[in-house]
């Protein structure tokens, strides 16, 4: 892309020198500095998830092609992104970046790049946002490349999701753990005494008013039971399947399910974090309620 004398020194500066602007000028143009500079650092995070993919690959051909494309993100959202030009991406840019970027060097190889399910679609995503950046120019710099900035960070969080769900989804598949059947865990051991404790006076307490020889009263005991255990197993279940990499989930997500078992027991979800101390003080001693 062609560059003019003016703007392309301050493009190609970490701190744009302002000297001899006034207040109002710098004031105008600090929008614009902020935006290159999160459109920058958000390439370089697109650029390094390609470049891992790409490290990945067993066929050399592949690795190359993705090593180009991460080559092409960094000068997309980078020394590309020049105020006062036609906002045009550079052809062999555009080329590099194109939706076919999946298919790697299928054409020489005759196979494609190896990648874990749900990569693709935020590669694609990475190399179009990254296309997509120069054209800001044309229009409201600031807000239009702060928008992109951050699709391109989602995008990349999305593929950064999707590798961690595919390695974990290599390693030997674990037996899933249930509250209190992980003894070397003294948090886990934590927990379980206090559902185990509420569970054992909500029994006695329903016997002790029922009467302990009528089996309606020990039903009714055994519900009760039931019942004051059931929210903190719930709990623990969930903080499991929350941290769990091969589900691949977002931040947000992890936050929902956290809540949610929160909301069931917070008890157990702070045992669980360690909030109660480390599970290795005497079971004996009093706990707070």
């Amino acid at each position: 892309m062609t560059t003019s004398a003016l703007t392309a020194p301050q493009q190609h500066s970490d701190t744009p020198d302002e000297t001899g602007l006034d207040g109002e000028d710098q004031a105008q143009r600090a929008p614009a500095s902020a935006a290159l500079r999160r459109a920058a650092g958000a390439g370089e995070a697109a650029a390094a998830w390609v470049r891992e993919l790409a490290g990945r690959q067993g066929e050399e051909d592949h690795a190359r092609a993705l090593e180009r494309a991460a080559d092409a993100i960094v000068r997309a959202s980078g020394r590309e992104i020049v105020p006062g030009s036609d906002g045009l991406l550079a052809e062999e840019l555009r080329y590099t970046l194109g939706a076919d970027v999946v298919l790697g060097a299928s054409h020489t190889t005759a196979t494609l790049p190896e990648l874990h399910p749900g990569e693709r679609m935020p590669l694609i995503a990475v190399c179009a946002i990254a296309a997509a950046l120069p054209s800001c120019v044309l229009g409201d710099l600031a807000a239009e490349l702060t928008a992109l900035a951050d699709d391109l960070a989602a995008a990349t969080e999305a593929g950064h999701a999707a590798t961690a769900a595919g390695a974990a989804r290599t390693r030997p598949v674990q037996r899933p753990r249930t509250l209190g059947c992980d003894h070397a865990d003294p948090l886990d051991r934590l927990a379980y005494r206090s559902v185990a404790d509420r569970a054992a006076e909500a029994f006695e307490i329903a016997l002790r008013y029922q009467g302990d020889d009528d089996e309606r009263g020990r039903a009714q005991a055994l519900h009760n039971a039931l019942a004051a255990a059931g929210g903190g197993i719930a709990a623990a279940a969930l903080l499991r399947v929350a941290d769990n990499p091969a589900l691949g989930l977002d931040p947000d997500q992890w936050e929902h399910l956290h809540l949610i078992a929160a909301e069931l027991d917070l008890r157990v979800v702070e045992d669980l974090g360690g909030a109660n101390g480390d599970g290795t003080t005497d079971p004996t001693r009093p706990r707070p309620a």
